[in-house]
């Protein structure tokens, strides 16, 4: 059962269909080596290796579209489960990188506000925004008073928005999972100004894709753009008729997806099906 379920997950990671849908805009390079990090998620997540075919396929092909990482060393991104579902997660770091990468700016990052910081700002025809952080001694755990993105637009016109925290609170109330607001609450109210700010900047398909991706398994929409494209996939149907026995594990499997079997040279099955 075990062998049946890695076998499972492992065919719908190397759909040809997803590889088609990432080479449409990044390189073989970059796909291949996006794919060993998604394989290596599943791998390592009971719950990733529950989630629905449509939902896998669907994260995996915004990783594409938005041109983040799921490499674990970045942290831009991350595969997690929601109720059944595979979703495609971004740190505020993969939101700075999309915006960056998809060209609407030229720089971006969010910093959070703790008790005891001097922190200052005036909006209107003239804003400035002054914050000078207070060394805290490492048994101190100062509370999160607010969180702020700034933006760098061409031309050196920067753009900024501040969240007090009562609207930090707010997002973060407004969110279906608490858990890892628990865990990194300035991390996730630093994400939620880059997401506010974006809303003032260029847009561009990579951010509204990512921003829709992080809404949609926030509870606040219901479909990606990636799901839009899985609906171009080919059927169950036309992947039963290409199917074939391995002779290696008993197993009913796609041709198109032996790829992924160490021991497909020389394998008879393959080679007159081929």
């Amino acid at each position: 059962m075990a062998e049946q379920k890695k076998l499972d997950y492992t065919l719908t990671i190397y759909d040809s269909k997803i590889k088609e849908r990432f080479l449409e805009v990044v390189d073989e390079k970059t796909y291949n080596k996006e794919i060993i990090f998604a394989k290596q998620s599943f791998d390592n997540s009971d719950a990733l290796q529950k989630c629905s075919t449509a939902s896998i396929r669907a994260a995996i092909v915004n990783i594409a579209l938005t041109g983040a990482s799921l490499n674990p060393a970045l942290q831009q991104a991350f595969l997690i489960p929601r109720k059944g579902k595979c979703c495609l997660d971004f740190s505020y770091r993969g939101l700075c990188k999309i915006a960056v990468d998809s060209e609407s700016v030229y720089d971006i990052n969010a910093t959070a506000v703790f008790e005891g910081d001097e922190f200052d700002y005036e909006m209107g025809l003239s804003p400035r925004l002054i914050h000078k952080p207070r060394m805290h001694n490492k048994d101190e755990k100062p509370e999160v008073i607010a969180a702020y993105a700034i933006a760098t637009l061409h031309h050196n016109i920067k753009k900024f928005i501040v969240l007090d925290r009562e609207k930090i609170d707010r997002a973060r109330q407004s969110a279906q999972y608490d858990t890892v607001w628990k865990a990194h609450f300035d991390e996730m109210a630093k994400k939620t100004a880059v997401k506010l700010l974006y809303k003032l900047l260029p847009q561009t398909e990579k951010m509204s894709v990512a921003v829709t991706a992080l809404n949609e398994h926030e509870g606040m929409v219901k479909i990606t753009a990636a799901e839009k494209l899985i609906e171009k996939f080919a059927d169950k149907k036309e992947e039963v008729e290409t199917s074939i026995l391995c002779p290696d594990s008993g197993i009913q499997t796609f041709k198109e997806s032996c790829e992924v079997c160490e021991k497909r040279t020389g394998c008879p099955e393959f080679s007159e099906a081929a």
